[in-house]
């Protein structure tokens, strides 16, 4: 019975890291780093566009 309840722990605690790290929500870290790659390659557009009005 012990066992039985270690796995089941094991089983949920991987299930919650792995949505946490690889979900599709707000909160996960795929759609955080997606976030920031974004950031950062409007950043690098932004700084490598021609200046214009001079």
């Amino acid at each position: 019975m012990k066992q039985l309840i270690v796995l089941l722990a094991a089983l949920l605690l991987g299930l919650h890291l792995f949505t946490m790290i690889a979900g599709g929500g707000e909160g996960s870290v795929a759609s955080t780093m997606r976030q920031v790659w974004l950031q950062e390659i409007e950043a690098r557009r932004m700084e490598d566009a021609p200046e214009t009005g001079s």
